[in-house]
Order: structure tokens, then C-alpha cells, then sequence
């Protein structure tokens, strides 16, 4: 007969592994080519052995690296799709994410980490304009928004700080052609990456 697969031993071993590229090509593949194994992952109850790993390699992923980004960006959109999963993510806590030294998220929920690494990578990728990124960044932020519960404070203020920007920008849009005034409505996207970092150290 057809020899089986363990979907247990395949998605543990799938997270220990997600420091290399492959194996994020992997379970791309796998969660969108079987719906199977998506739906065993999604009923998982401890999401935190995927996403953690994947997390940190968005965080750790090079400009350079954009399919890679992509990649993980995808994964993340495909999960967050199903509400009972994103709802979950608010429910557990990570005790401490030692590879994230923008600022200290000990206590956070995993959704509040999921929130913090997708504003960090659209902020990251305003000033490059890499509309791919920021589609796919803004969509699994989407699906989990109506979602969100204890979010950590600096989650709360990164995501205000993208919204005062968005609409400054759709300001602009909305007045393009007259004359800008002098006092930053013409705002760098840049700025607002340094403004996060200034307040966030």
C-alpha cells in the first residue's frame, strides 16, 4: 500500500526546521497544494511551533531575501484566514522574544508578536515601495484585526503610528495638485520607520 505520512511528526518537525528556506518552501506547498494538512495545522493548539520560527525569520529576512518575505508573508495569510485560528492567537502568551531587540515583548500574546513583525514589515517597506510585500503584509493584518484582544502596547502603538501615516498619505492624495504646505504633509515614509524606532529604544 501507499506508505502514510504522520501530519504530527511532519508539522514538529517543519518547525524546527524553518530557519532554512526550504522548509518554508515546504510548507508553503503543503498548506496550499493539501488541504489536509492545512486543516491539521489550523486545529493545532499549539500554533506557536510554527509561527514563532516563522516570525523571527520574517524579522531576520534581508531586503535581499524577498522571496523568501514572500513566502513567509503568504504562509501567514493562508493561516490567518480561518477566524478560529486568529482568534487563538490572542490567547496565548509567549513568555519572552528574546530575538526581538526593538523593544522588550515579554508577557505578549502571540497575536500581539503576529501584529508587531506584520507593522514592522510594512513600515520596513514604505520608503522601497515593494507593493507585493505590502499587499500581502496588509491582508494577513486584515484577517487579523477583527480579531485583535490584549494586544501589548507597543502592538497598539505601532499600529497607530501606521494609521496617523496612511492618512496623512491619503490627505495628500486627496489634495494632489495644490500646493504643499511646509508643515509635513508631504511626509517621507522613511520618517515614520525612524519615528517608531526613536520612541520604541
Amino acid at each position: 500500500g501507499i506508505p502514510g505520512v504522520s501530519f504530527a511528526r511532519l508539522h514538529d518537525a517543519l518547525g524546527l526546521r524553518l530557519t532554512d528556506h526550504r522548509a518554508v518552501l515546504l510548507l508553503y506547498a503543503l498548506l496550499y497544494a493539501n488541504h489536509h494538512f492545512l486543516n491539521f495545522v489550523l486545529a493545532k493548539f499549539d500554533p506557536e511551533t510554527l509561527l514563532v520560527p516563522l516570525l523571527r525569520l520574517l524579522h531576520d529576512t534581508q531586503d535581499d531575501l524577498s522571496n523568501q518575505r514572500y513566502m513567509i508573508l503568504v504562509v501567514l495569510l493562508l493561516l490567518s484566514q480561518d477566524e478560529a485560528y486568529a482568534a487563538n492567537l490572542h490567547t496565548i502568551v509567549i513568555p519572552s522574544v528574546p530575538w526581538y531587540r526593538e523593544r522588550a515583548l515579554s508577557g505578549a500574546t502571540l497575536g500581539s508578536v503576529a501584529v508587531v513583525l506584520l507593522l514592522r514589515t510594512i513600515q520596513g517597506n514604505l520608503r522601497m515601495q515593494d507593493s507585493s510585500t505590502l499587499e500581502y503584509a496588509m491582508a494577513a493584518l486584515s484577517n487579523l484585526a477583527p480579531h485583535f484582544n490584549h494586544l501589548h502596547p507597543y502592538a497598539c502603538q505601532r499600529l497607530v503610528s501606521l494609521y496617523e501615516f496612511l492618512g496623512k498619505r491619503f490627505s495628500a492624495c486627496l489634495h494632489a495638485g495644490q500646493p504643499r504646505p511646509a508643515n509635513g504633509d508631504g511626509e517621507d515614509p522613511g520618517s515614520l520607520v525612524a519615528e517608531d524606532n526613536n520612541a520604541g529604544v
